[in-house]
């Protein structure tokens, strides 16, 4: 048990799937993957808050299991409140050492709508750049 376990907030990963439309197309089909904990660091500095009233996007930090791969542009949901998640860094650089006893990742997020449409779901997850 540590302090990260405290803050810990139950995560549903969403994945997509494609089902045909009845005009001969596809369209994506989200459901409730996987649950996950994370443990989440919140940004208040006045800057932050003053960015977010003007269109860009809040960045959250969020500490994960170490075994636990998300993948760029990958969705998720918080449990407890519902608000939706986007993963903008996948932490694939940013882990404790093997010798470390927290045994976490940090992984970068944005709140996020879940696309609706087949331009905007048509994200390739391969690259983190």
């Amino acid at each position: 048990m540590s302090l990260l376990d405290d803050y810990a907030v139950e995560c549903v990963l969403i994945t997509k799937t494609w089902v045909a439309d009845p005009v001969g197309g596809y369209v994506p089909v989200w459901a409730d993957g996987m649950h996950f904990s994370a443990a989440w660091e919140f940004q208040s500095a006045p800057e932050v808050t003053v960015a977010e009233q003007q269109g860009v996007n809040r960045v959250y930090n969020i500490y994960v299991d170490k075994t636990l791969n998300l993948d760029y542009h990958e969705y998720f949901r918080r449990v407890d409140n519902g608000q939706t998640y986007r993963v903008t860094n996948p932490g694939t650089d940013r882990m404790t050492p093997k010798t470390s006893r927290l045994n976490r990742r940090l992984i970068a997020v944005e709140k996020a709508e879940l696309p609706t449409t087949t331009e905007e779901t048509n994200v390739s997850g391969s690259s983190g750049t």
